[in-house]
C-alpha cells in the first residue's frame, strides 16, 4: 500500500492509539485538516513514552508534532514550523498564517499562566496564580468584544491559524484548570465563552480534540497536586 504524501505524527492517548492531550499536536492537526485534502494525509498517533525506532530516525529529538512530506523528502518538527510549511505549499484557503495583529497579544499569555498555576507547588501562591490566569482570560474577552475583532473567531469569520493555536489551550484551561484547581473561566467573560463554544462546535476541533481524561492524565504526569476536583 503506497504512502500518502504527508504523515502527521501527533501525541497518542494513553491507549497508544487515540489522540493524546498535546495542544501543539492539535494545533498542527487542525491546520492540516483545514489546508490539505484529507486523501493526502495520514495522521499517526505516537506513544511518547515508547517511541518507535522509525519515529526517532525521522525526528531524533522525539518531540511531537512532526510532519513528513514524502514528495519533497522533508521532515518538519514544531507546530509553528509545520503551519508555516503547509502555508507555503498550499496557498488556499487563506488562514491568515502571517497575522500579527492585536489578537496575538490578547491570547498569548493564557497557556503560560495556566501552566504556572498547575505546576505550582506552593498553596499560598494559588490565589495570585488564579488571578493572573483570570486576568489573561479577561484580556482575551476584551479583545473579542472590541472593534478590532471581526469575529466570531479571532481574525475573521472562520477558524484561522491563530484559532488553531488558541482553542486547544483554552480547552486545557477548562478541563485541567477545573480538575486540579477548581478554576473556571469567569462567567462574565461572555464573549470568550461564546468564542469557545463556537470553536468547539466546529468539525475540525471535534475531530482533533482529545478526551477530557487524556488532558487530565497528561497534566498528571507533572505530579500536580489536586486542590479542588
Amino acid at each position: 500500500m503506497s504512502k500518502t504524501r504527508f504523515e502527521m505524527y501527533v501525541k497518542a492517548g494513553s491507549d497508544g492509539i487515540s489522540i493524546g492531550d498535546c495542544p501543539f499536536s492539535q494545533r498542527a492537526n487542525m491546520y492540516t485538516q483545514l489546508k490539505i485534502p484529507a486523501e493526502l494525509v495520514t495522521v499517526i498517533p505516537i506513544d511518547i513514552t515508547n517511541k518507535t525506532e522509525d519515529f526517532l530516525k525521522l525526528n531524533p529529538e522525539g518531540k511531537v508534532p512532526v510532519l513528513v512530506d514524502h514528495e519533497k523528502n522533508k521532515v518538519i518538527a514544531d507546530s509553528g514550523a509545520i503551519t508555516s510549511y503547509i502555508h507555503d505549499n498550499f496557498a488556499s484557503p487563506d488562514l491568515h498564517q502571517n497575522y500579527s495583529g492585536p489578537a496575538v497579544q490578547a491570547s498569548s499569555g493564557v497557556f503560560g499562566k495556566l501552566a504556572a498555576l498547575l505546576k505550582n507547588s506552593d498553596p499560598a501562591s494559588i490565589p495570585k496564580l488564579k488571578e493572573d490566569l483570570a486576568k489573561e482570560l479577561r484580556a482575551l474577552d476584551d479583545f473579542l468584544k472590541c472593534a478590532d475583532c471581526e469575529g466570531p473567531f479571532l481574525v475573521c469569520d472562520r477558524i484561522c491559524e491563530l484559532d488553531c493555536s488558541v482553542l486547544p489551550k483554552l480547552r486545557h484551561v477548562q478541563v485541567a484548570g477545573k480538575y486540579f484547581q477548581g478554576f473556571q473561566i469567569p462567567e462574565d467573560c461572555v464573549a470568550l465563552l461564546e468564542y469557545i463554544r463556537k470553536g468547539e462546535n466546529t468539525d475540525v476541533f471535534r475531530q482533533t480534540c482529545p478526551k477530557d481524561e487524556e488532558i487530565i492524565k497528561g497534566w498528571s504526569r507533572h505530579n500536580i497536586m489536586v486542590v479542588n476536583k
